[in-house]
């Protein structure tokens, strides 16, 4: 099924639950779930948490609803087949479990929620913003910017205004040093297969802080893959809903030089009552810290008296807890306990996406843009480490482009990009292409590569195909499962399987070399 096929009809399914289920419990599963595939006669459906799993198999006030919606938006039944993302990506962080939950009466009243489903697939989600009275001064349209980094020009930074706080203690709070982005929200972020967890995570977070399932929220990735934009989102989007909580948003370099000033005017006290009498703590780039051993020692204690105290923490780093020698074992383990979200390397339809919404963005702003899909799609091939090359990729491009240039072509894009470009890749292989190759180099059908056979001379080109999907292209496993109409463990199971073939059968690997040479073999030679 296509990916905005089973988009609608999962909103639809989402929408249904709401009518039947107690809002108090329809908060807790619908930002715990996402689709994943839907096939002929089965639903799949990923829980972000092993107990969420565990409450639909076990409790009928969860799974009934679940059912009756999927069987009246697809028009017949379908078998739900529930998977543990936790088991199946591998997370070995802990994650503390919650207990078990009361479920609410069915009695209670139906109350409209504010909700945004995370997809499989990239997708831009553009809604009007609920009307409420905290944001009836905003406009309606939501606002679309690049991914991180973004220099918001002054005279648009979010001004500090006082406001109330849930805090036992009526102390003074100075939230001056707090950089929240006001730009940087959920409706402007986009989300495929890389990100989709921390997406999730994040908009939980947003509307449960201080909850105890994503307490801390550790946002881990590579620099410039959004971390920074998702980070903003959850902050602006509480202070949105819940004006009355204090928000602190700041860097680990601003947080140092805070405290050194602190103790250098003797504001030692002035320092902790800013810090420790907040509601949520949002800290960028964490693992700058880990040098800073007065620093680290002043976190720690700021950490658990929040913590302690049921606020919100989020942090985001380049840096996994277990990799960060310099932080003692508590300070690591602290940051282990709530959840791990891992943000991976966007994948092509991800950075097509991306490019397409700055197209979007500019168009908006009265700046015209016509940029031919193969220009677009070289660009999503050429720029594939992170967000940030492919935005300032796209910068150089347009700053480039006059009327004259318009419609901006591919041999254009190629010209004004070539010195960007280290490695050319002039055209790119996809899942197709490696099902085809594969297909001729094995001499059967491509109907039997993609079928249900399971005899020796389908199921080995088969599993080779799905590993050379992951090895050369580099597709994310659901992308890959949908693609051969197979579950995302099978998937899993075929790459480990061939991968550790290849060392000890010499034939195996000469097999994947030869499909490799005639995938390359239909491009040119790489520049």
């Amino acid at each position: 099924m296509q990916s905005f096929e089973l988009n609608n009809i999962w909103e639809d399914i989402l929408q249904e639950i709401k009518r039947s289920m107690p809002p108090s419990l329809y908060d807790r599963i619908a930002y715990s779930i996402y689709p994943i595939d839907l096939q002929n006669n089965e639903i799949h459906i990923g829980c972000m948490q092993s107990f969420i799993k565990n409450l639909i198999e076990s409790q009928p006030a969860v799974s009934q609803p679940l059912h009756n919606a999927i069987k009246k938006v697809t028009k017949s039944p379908k078998q739900l087949v529930l998977r543990d993302m936790n088991e199946e990506i591998g997370i070995d962080t802990p994650i503390i479990e919650a207990p078990p939950m009361p479920l609410p009466s069915q009695e209670e009243p139906y109350q409209e929620e504010f909700y945004i489903p995370v997809y499989q697939d990239p997708v831009v989600i553009e809604r009007k913003l609920p009307s409420t009275e905290q944001n009836s001064n905003m406009t309606e349209e939501p606002i679309h910017i690049p991914d991180e980094p973004m220099v918001v020009p002054k005279k648009i930074q979010q001004q500090t205004k006082p406001i109330n706080t849930l805090q036992p203690k009526d102390v003074p709070i100075d939230l001056s040093a707090s950089n929240l982005n006001p730009l940087y929200r959920f409706d402007n972020y986009i989300t495929g297969n890389a990100n989709r967890i921390p997406f999730s995570a994040a908009q939980y977070v947003s509307e449960h802080p201080g909850g105890q399932n994503y307490n801390p929220l550790f946002i881990y990735g590579p620099s410039g893959l959004g971390k920074t934009h998702l980070m903003h989102a959850i902050g602006n989007a509480i202070n949105e809903k819940q004006p009355n909580l204090k928000v602190m948003s700041i860097t680990s370099e601003k947080f140092v030089t805070l405290f050194v000033e602190s103790i250098q005017k003797g504001q030692g006290e002035l320092f902790r009552n800013t810090f420790r009498n907040i509601d949520v703590l949002m800290i960028d780039d964490i693992q700058f810290l880990e040098n800073k051993q007065g620093t680290k020692t002043e976190f720690f204690n700021t950490f658990n008296e929040l913590y302690n105290n049921g606020k919100q923490i989020v942090l985001t780093s380049d840096t996994m807890p277990d990799d960060m020698d310099q932080f003692e074992e508590r300070i690591r383990s602290r940051f282990q306990a709530g959840f791990v979200a891992t943000m991976e390397h966007p994948d092509l339809e991800t950075r097509i996406a991306i490019l397409k919404s700055l197209i979007d963005w500019e168009n908006k702003n009265e700046h015209i843009l016509d940029i031919e899909n193969d220009a677009i799609n070289y660009m999503a091939l050429q720029f594939n480490e992170n967000v940030r090359s492919l935005q300032g990729a796209f910068r150089t491009l347009i700053a480039s482009a006059s009327k004259e240039t318009m419609p901006i072509n591919l041999e254009f894009t190629r010209k004004i990009l070539a010195n960007l470009i280290k490695h050319e890749h002039v055209t790119y292989i996809n899942i197709e292409t490696i099902q085809d190759v594969v297909s001729t180099y094995f001499n059967i059908k491509k109907q039997d590569l993609l079928g249900k056979k399971r005899k020796a001379q389908f199921a080995f080109p088969r599993q080779i195909a799905m590993y050379l999907c992951r090895d050369v292209v580099n597709e994310s496993y659901p992308q890959i499962a949908q693609a051969f109409s197979r579950d995302h463990t099978t998937i899993l199971h075929a790459y480990d399987k061939i991968s550790k073939e290849i060392d000890k059968n010499q034939e195996l690997k000469q097999q994947i070399l030869e499909i490799k040479e005639k995938l390359n073999s239909n491009k040119k030679h790489d520049h």
